[in-house]
């Protein structure tokens, strides 16, 4: 585990980031199970795996002292709604041939989509890795016709490096990276900032 400063929530203009609590796992079990969600993720999404993914996401917090963040709307109106998650896993075996950096990863529901959140979202995450962390390097695996985090991903100033195999989607996936000293300089409006 890091010696870092424990942080458990951060705070953008729109979304709070924080650790899981377990009244989370039905409504992200909700997020994980919808169609278009799981179209591009790097494994299929079966009710075994929607089963485990809470114990993962607070196995990873426990054993590492980071992870994914739950993303809570802060959204007149929408206060308190999950909206999925974004930040740092450790890549999965099956995924090794991608590097050893973390990924900074995001999946959201439907709902969310389309309102910039996810790019919100991520950008706190990345910054939290940079700067709490002092990751030197996070890493993003997406699936080559995913669109919509490909964009995500231009917007974290990241560059797709490479493609390797995916041996469970039995297809390549592209590998975008950012090194800590090419991130882009922060934005003013919406700065994730401790809470």
């Amino acid at each position: 585990m890091l010696d870092t400063v424990d942080v458990d929530e951060l705070r953008t203009g729109r979304v709070l980031l924080r650790r899981w609590r377990a009244d989370d796992e039905p409504a992200m079990a909700r997020i994980n199970r919808e169609p278009e969600v799981g179209r591009y993720l790097n494994r299929p999404v079966d009710d075994e795996a929607v089963a485990a993914f809470y114990g993962q996401m607070v196995g990873h917090w426990e054993s590492h002292g980071y992870g994914p963040w739950v993303l809570e709307s802060l959204e007149p109106g929408l206060e308190g709604c999950l909206l999925g998650f974004a930040g740092l896993a450790h890549v999965p075996p099956f995924l090794s041939a991608a590097g050893s950096a973390p990924e900074l990863g995001w999946r959201l529901g439907r709902s969310a989509w389309g309102r910039g959140l996810a790019t919100e979202a991520a950008i706190a995450a990345r910054d939290d890795a940079f700067d709490r962390l002092a990751m030197v390097e996070i890493i993003s695996i997406i699936h080559p016709d995913n669109a919509r985090s490909r964009r995500v991903a231009v917007k974290l100033g990241m560059q797709q490096r490479r493609r390797v195999l995916n041996p469970v989607l039995g297809i390549e996936v592209d590998v975008w990276k950012l090194a800590s000293k090419n991130r882009p300089p922060r934005q003013r409006t919406g700065d994730a900032r401790p809470a």
